[in-house]
């Protein structure tokens, strides 16, 4: 019995892994790729934006200034092809108005010039919400003690919502004719919700008429929620010469500051026939007040510009160092096994919110031309390759806490009016994934006992598509 018991929670578990833009670092528009976003750029591109990506480059800007940009509508889909069986798909919708940044310079004049930049960004890193049933008569069960076939209803829900807001101070000036040194420091809150549920019910098919048949029941359910705040710096370093404009940025980890989390669990099992067993389980635990820890690499970017007759030609690319295997959430080891049974400290593994990270190197091209003598026309493509890989794990343990299991690819169009006291952008951001080996969350093809009504998870496809529209205002104090 208690072997049957341990096996439950093995496949528990391997139902838990998570497939969830939430494991790629650049979104669509605050990047050092983002060429169209005002100071999204670590190499000097003789923007009239406010420069804060490449702390150096506020050398440069010899005004006082102040700049909000925004999404002022984003809409972005979700699709997991068969997400937990033949044509069960998983889809996600969003639609919203965002405001991501709000930025200000203050040029100090004097005998050694120095500009300071500040600004407030906010970054929807994920919204993901789906829901799938299926609703049938096949076999599940052992014809042994159930002939034929079962009525069936299997149930998932996921939800993963993620949201940062960054707080930038930065400092740059001129080194000298040539070169330009600045330093930044960023404070993040970043916030996480995750919820996982999942059900299987199979109803006996048996001979007597006087009684309600048994049901065999599964059922998992987890939802954790933190929020972290963290700082990191940056050192950033410009050179330029003649047309070509060069620039370097060197991003440390993340520190922690302070977090806190919560986790809900609730796992039961009746009525499941296995290896000679019934198996009737009960497993849950709610704990507050935990611990949160959340992890960014070190990253290293790089840009280069040349100035053209009418425009300007860019590129960037920055390198992201792994992350080690590491628990957002530590569960305390307390009561999780209901009943008495010798297996309380299967919990603190199990209830685990953890994460790890490959390294990553993502690149970018963009360029500008002078459409008119006040307007000017950007468009910029980069990469956003996915850091996350469940080949890194040590164990099977816990639930991962990403969504986004596929590389994305940007794309920006837009145009900037240029005014004395003032400069407008508008542009177009455009996204897309896709990836053919995306591992189902569960599998309501293939139900029965020795998979405790979860079937057997196979890969799928899935893809990802965004679009939204940017405005941006400039205003020369």
């Amino acid at each position: 019995m208690l072997k049957t018991l341990v096996i439950f929670l093995g496949v528990i578990l391997f139902l838990q892994e998570v497939k969830a833009q939430d494991a790629n670092y650049w979104s669509s528009s605050y990047n050092p790729a983002g060429y169209l976003t005002p100071g999204a750029v670590i190499a000097f591109n003789r923007d009239s934006g406010v420069m804060f990506l490449n702390p150096a480059l506020l050398a440069y800007n010899n005004k006082s200034s102040a700049s909000i940009s925004g999404s002022i509508y984003q809409y972005g889909t979700i699709k997991i092809k068969n997400g937990v069986g033949s044509g069960l798909d998983l889809k996600s919708t969003s639609a919203s108005i965002i405001p991501q940044i709000i930025s200000a310079t203050i040029s100090l004049k004097g005998k050694h010039p120095f500009t300071v930049g500040y600004a407030l960004t906010h970054n929807p890193v994920m919204s993901y919400q789906a829901t799938q049933q299926r609703d049938a008569k096949f076999n599940v069960l052992d014809d042994s003690y159930s002939p034929g076939n079962e009525s069936f209803l299997g149930q998932f829900k996921r939800l993963n919502s993620i949201n940062e807001t960054s707080g930038i101070i930065s400092g740059g000036f001129k080194a000298s004719d040539h070169f330009a040194l600045g330093i930044s420091a960023e404070a993040q809150l970043r916030k996480q919700s995750f919820n996982s549920d999942f059900s299987s019910r199979a109803l006996y098919n048996t001979s007597s008429v006087t009684s309600l048949p048994p049901v065999a029941n599964a059922e998992e359910s987890y939802l954790a929620s933190y929020f972290h705040a963290g700082i990191k710096f940056k050192a950033g370093l410009a050179y330029d010469v003649d047309r070509s404009h060069l620039g370097l940025t060197i991003s440390s980890p993340l520190l922690h500051v302070t977090g806190s989390a919560s986790i809900l669990s609730d796992n039961v099992a009746g009525n499941i026939r296995l290896a000679g067993d019934t198996l009737n389980i009960l497993a849950n635990s709610r704990q507050e007040k935990l611990k949160a820890t959340y992890k960014m690499p070190l990253s290293v970017g790089f840009g280069y510009a040349y100035d053209l007759k009418n425009g300007q030609i860019y590129f960037a690319a920055e390198y992201f160092n792994k992350v080690n295997e590491y628990n957002l959430i530590t569960p305390r080891n307390q009561s999780f096994i209901r009943g008495d049974l010798p297996l309380d400290d299967f919990a603190s593994s199990s209830l685990k919110f953890k994460d790890v990270r490959k390294s990553v190197f993502n690149f970018g091209i963009g360029a500008s031309y002078l459409l008119q003598p006040d307007v000017t026309g950007f468009v910029s493509l980069h990469t956003d390759f996915n850091y996350a890989d469940n080949s890194l794990y040590k164990d099977g343990d816990g639930y991962t806490s990403n969504t986004a299991y596929y590389n994305i690819y940007h794309c920006q169009l837009g145009a900037n009016l240029k005014k004395r006291k003032f400069n407008f952008r508008t542009g177009l951001l455009l996204s897309y994934g896709t990836t053919n080996k995306y591992m189902q969350y569960v599998n309501f093809d293939n139900p029965n006992e020795g998979n405790f009504l979860g079937g057997v998870p196979i890969n799928t496809s899935a893809s990802q598509f965004s679009v939204g529209i940017m405005l941006s205002y400039i205003h020369n104090l």
